[in-house]
């Protein structure tokens, strides 16, 4: 009966996915053909061998997993604690300084004295497409959108998938200027932003914005699509900002895999690395870090420290929703790496004290991990 019951749904989901597929502006733009080494085919490759799930998995498997094992925990019972967004001080970052503020999930404001970075913004709080479907953000004390934030010049992407790319916020930041992976130009042209706002790159391709400010879009270990068979069409990646004197790099969604010390070795040492930390289950670990890979790829890209993101706002795993946090943060202790935790929307300088505050753990309905064993490690 179970078997029949879902059977039954995903049969549904399937009808309802090619409708909206052929009308609704969501999907974005067609990508076509690129030339690029790593377009081949039809699609772009990663560079090293990814099946998107891993070994005795499959997709039936993973979606009867998600509706009847995700943990009870895997949404928070209360609002989580976050901070209004001080526009003013933003507005005050010196010469020589660089403040960050994680908004939750992977978007981040990148503030120096003359430039405003978001990456891969969702300025909303409804569910994620397609369909409106998709999972409902967590309920936070303070929502973040684009009036309570400084205005916005650069915005990075690192993928096409929905919870990355925004068409409703795209549309609001349109006369920003955009960095995107080969073929996701296709998307903000359906959307209404202009071309020559547009910067479309490959992997290891440069671009300076200015004489205080570079981009570099790198690999990652992931996938992209919109759409039943659009898998791929569009190129996905990692960010290095080169800002002021500062370097951070920005991971986007990647699994592990041993780029990670080539991006180390070209690029860093980074004063910073933001890493994909949450969304994790060994049925898909190809294309998503676990805890313990998290630390390796910091070690790995010669970070001073580094900050979890793509947690805190949705439930896309069975895990609970602290889970990243909590266990990114003792695999880090025990490596002697420095984490930086944030609260969402507390902004910080680089060249500052960074905050270390387990501020999920008062969340967790659990009994939380005593103050010592949390203790962080000094910066390398």
């Amino acid at each position: 009966m179970i078997l029949i019951t879902l059977l039954s749904l995903i049969g549904i989901i399937v009808v309802m996915a090619s409708l909206y597929l052929n009308f609704s502006p969501q999907v974005g733009g067609e990508s076509s053909q690129h030339d690029s080494k790593n377009f081949k085919g039809k699609t772009f490759q990663n560079l090293v061998s990814t099946p998107l799930y891993g070994e005795n998995q499959s997709f039936f498997k993973v979606i009867y997993e998600f509706i009847f094992k995700k943990s009870k925990k895997a949404t928070p019972n209360s609002a989580l604690p976050t901070l209004k967004i001080d526009k003013e001080a933003l507005k005050n970052v010196q010469q020589d300084q660089v403040s960050v503020t994680w908004l939750g999930h992977s978007t981040n404001l990148i503030v120096s004295n003359d430039t405003v970075i978001i990456t891969d913004p969702i300025l909303h709080n409804k569910r994620i497409p397609p369909m409106e479907m998709g999972p409902k953000p967590f309920p936070y004390e303070h929502y973040y959108r684009l009036e309570n934030l400084p205005k916005i010049d650069v915005v990075l992407i690192s993928h096409d998938h929905y919870d990355h790319l925004d068409m409703q916020t795209v549309k609001q930041l349109k006369d920003s200027i955009f960095y995107v992976p080969l073929g996701v130009k296709a998307h903000l042209l359906r959307w209404g932003v202009q071309e020559n706002n547009i910067v479309e790159l490959d992997w290891y391709q440069d671009h300076t914005f200015s004489n205080n400010l570079k981009f570099t879009f790198t690999p990652a270990r992931h996938f992209s699509g919109r759409g039943l068979f659009d898998r791929n069409k569009t190129l996905w990646g990692s960010w290095v900002i080169r800002i002021n004197d500062k370097r951070i790099f920005f991971g986007g969604d990647s699994g592990y895999f041993e780029v990670f010390k080539t991006i180390g070795d070209k690029y860093g040492p980074f004063d910073m690395a933001m890493l994909d930390t949450g969304q994790y289950n060994k049925a898909w670990q190809n294309v998503h870090m676990m805890p313990q890979e998290v630390v390796q790829a910091t070690m790995d890209l010669k970070t001073k420290t580094f900050m979890p993101i793509h947690n805190s706002k949705y439930s896309l795993a069975l895990h609970a929703w602290y889970g990243p946090l909590e266990d990114v943060t003792k695999e880090a202790v025990t490596k002697g790496i420095h984490v930086t935790t944030p609260k969402i929307g507390q902004s910080f300088l680089l060249d500052r004290e960074l905050p270390t505050i387990r501020w999920w753990q008062g969340l967790m309905q659990e009994q939380p991990l005593s103050t010592g064993q949390l203790t962080p490690a000094n910066p390398q």
